[in-house]
């Protein structure tokens, strides 16, 4: 079956929808179907009904006890002395149910009379009444504690219902007898709930609906609009939007508005983000120290501009705004700032108009604006079956239930905490503190700065600083720390050993064995490990003894170099003559063994020369002797 002239062929604005389609929709909700009778085609938004609270002719009554009504005033004055008034009065304070006259004499049947005689005082009657209350709470309570887990069950489940019930961002309405509207059947309809109101129940979604639709043409200056303003990057769009279409003949100035009726619109741009970084300029200074670049202050700048900007234009459109049924607006927290909280402003971070917009949003600009009216105010259509609809439900219920914690599994045993270690004192904290100080001292050779250290703390210079400036090589602070902070050099480090033992060069061990000589009482010398003391003669002596083995080793080698020299000089062969035994017929070889390359016992000269040097000589004797052999051929 073909739907041709079905209203939904074409987009349908919110405030415009067919009186006949109008009065075929119902809520779509939870809560909706639960009062009604089962079937969604036949929930109607319906007022409860409770018992008649008048019903005489007079028109006397009691607002507290239902069905009360009387003939006299002095009838009605004289109800409110009785019981039954009375106990109304407090259930009401108590949030319990009131009662009939004949269910009040229900609840005291069996009971003497709780008012008393006539003389009885008002207050003792009053403590009757609270004792009845307690007493009727108490047997309601023991009659429902049998059904304790299936009410519990049930408040769980209809909390949940009632957590669930319009809580997402587009309200359903249901159309019922589609086929008489050329609509096709199952179909849903949806309108966003930012243009509600926040309601409780169902049925007023239904009734705001009817109200939203457009009347007769209003005078120009009563027309119903809608704000909308953006923010984001220093990027600013705000626009006023009548509900009204415009018409054929109306001049519009906003490109591509289509039909859209604008009143007021305006759009600016202020530098106030570093490009690709994100994030305002202000935002940054309240999470790090205020930047003081060029580029900063730009941003800084642009960003009260900005601020100041808008809400001139608020000022501007103060009337508008006062007429507005809804305010859209899409900022940051820090970007509010501009629309409210300030002396003077014009709209209020509590008025019930505010929404923000229930779908992302691009960058402001005129046009994004306008995508966003449209979105805002079109009709959405859906097409699900009843199971499908029941399944969705059942799906968003079961999301909104608290999830079930997993039972945990036993903490393993905690491993013992280790010994807290002491809290220092603060004398033994300035201790470690002297002690640092030194051993830094003595490391680095800053022998003035130890001197000053000693006169200060001479008990915190110890022997064992001995052994690190001789481990380190300072010879000046181990001359200062023996001669004159008279330091034991005989004193046992780690191991054992003395500070001697511990020297890191010769020149460190000859500095303890020109004091030991210099100075041979003040310490046992052997017990220091020192072997002997050294004077500055033996000291230059040795220095000479040295000197003159190496140049005795110089001598020595040159030498050795000129003996090798003269050696390959006399190896080399004498100018060639003809052999002695030529005429004899007798070979040159005959005259006796000859070795390849010159005359025996030749290689004996080859004694003490380098391997290479001797291949090199041994090639060259191998050359010569190729020679003679093609000369006597």
């Amino acid at each position: 079956m073909a739907y041709q002239s079905s209203p939904l062929n074409h987009p349908l604005s919110v405030y415009a929808i067919p009186p006949e389609l109008l009065n075929a929709l119902s809520v779509r909700s939870i809560q909706s179907q639960e009062e009604g009778s089962g079937d969604a085609d036949n929930v109607v938004d319906q007022p409860q009904t409770q018992p008649p609270r008048v019903a005489s002719g007079s028109g006397l009554g009691c607002q507290t006890c239902p069905g009360a009504s009387f003939d006299t005033p002095e009838d009605q004055r004289a109800h409110f002395k009785t019981d039954w008034h009375r106990y109304n009065a407090k259930a009401k304070l108590n949030g319990t149910k009131t009662v009939t006259a004949e269910e009040f004499d229900n609840v005291v049947d069996g009971v003497s009379s709780i008012s008393g005689s006539a003389s009885a005082s008002s207050a003792s009657s009053q403590d009757r009444i609270t004792r009845l209350l307690k007493k009727t709470k108490v047997a309601d309570m023991e009659n429902t504690k049998d059904d304790a887990v299936d009410s519990d069950e049930e408040a769980e489940l209809a909390d949940l219902r009632r957590r669930a019930h319009l809580r997402t961002a587009v309200i359903w309405f249901q159309a019922k007898n589609t086929s008489e509207l050329g609509i096709e059947p199952d179909t849903q309809i949806g309108v966003y709930r930012g243009l509600f109101p926040s309601y409780e129940t169902a049925g007023d979604y239904l009734n705001e609906l009817k109200r939203l639709q457009l009347g007769p043409p209003l005078p120009e200056d009563e027309e119903r609009r809608i704000a909308l303003f953006m923010v984001a990057g220093g990027h600013f769009a705000g626009m006023i939007i009548s509900l009204r279409p415009r018409g054929k003949n109306e001049r519009q100035d906003v490109k591509g508005a289509g039909d859209v009726r604008v009143l007021q619109h305006k759009t600016f741009h202020r530098y106030t983000t570093r490009r690709k970084q994100g994030g305002s300029q202000g935002l940054n200074d309240n999470a790090k120290s205020k930047a003081v670049s060029a580029g900063a202050m730009l941003r800084r700048y642009g960003e009260q501009a900005l601020q100041d900007e808008i809400r001139e234009l608020l000022s501007e459109w103060e009337e508008d705004l006062e007429m507005c049924e809804r305010i859209f607006i899409r900022a940051s927290t820090h970007g509010k700032k501009s629309f409210w909280g300030y002396d003077g402003a014009v709209l209020d971070k509590t008025d019930p108009r505010i929404r923000s917009f229930p779908f992302p949003t691009r960058r402001p600009t005129q046009q994004e604006i306008l995508r966003c009216w449209h979105e805002l105010t079109r009709v959405k259509v859906s097409h699900l079956t009843a199971e499908a609809l029941a399944a969705q439900d059942q799906a968003y219920i079961a999301s909104l239930q608290p999830k079930k914690q997993a039972v945990a599994k036993p903490a393993p045993a905690p491993a013992p905490a280790p010994a807290p270690v002491p809290k220092l004192s603060p004398e033994e904290e300035a201790r470690q503190d002297r002690a640092k100080r030194l051993d830094d001292m003595v490391r680095k050779g800053r022998v003035d700065a130890l001197r000053t250290f000693a006169t200060r703390y001479p008990s915190e210079v110890t022997p064992s600083m001995l052994g690190v400036a001789a481990a380190v090589g300072q010879e000046d602070v181990l001359r200062f720390l023996i001669l004159d902070a008279k330091l034991d050099p005989t004193s046992p480090l780690e191991g054992g050993k003395r500070a001697y033992d511990l020297s890191a060069n010769k020149n460190v061990r000859n500095l303890f064995r020109r004091i030991a000589f210099d100075h041979p009482t003040m310490w046992d010398w052997q017990a220091a490990h020192v072997p002997s003391g050294l004077s500055e003669e033996a000291e230059a002596e040795q220095g000479a003894r040295k000197a003159e083995r190496r140049r005795g080793l110089r001598d020595k080698m040159k030498e050795r170099e000129k003996a090798r020299a003269a050696e390959v000089e006399a190896e080399e062969p004498a100018p060639s003559s003809p052999p002695a035994f030529a005429s004899l017929g007798v070979p040159a070889s005959s005259t006796g063994p000859q070795k390849l390359g010159g005359r025996p016992g030749a290689s004996s000269g080859l004694a003490g020369l380098s391997p290479e040097m001797r291949a090199q000589i041994e090639r060259e004797r191998r050359a010569r002797a190729a020679e003679a052999r093609f000369r006597g051929t």
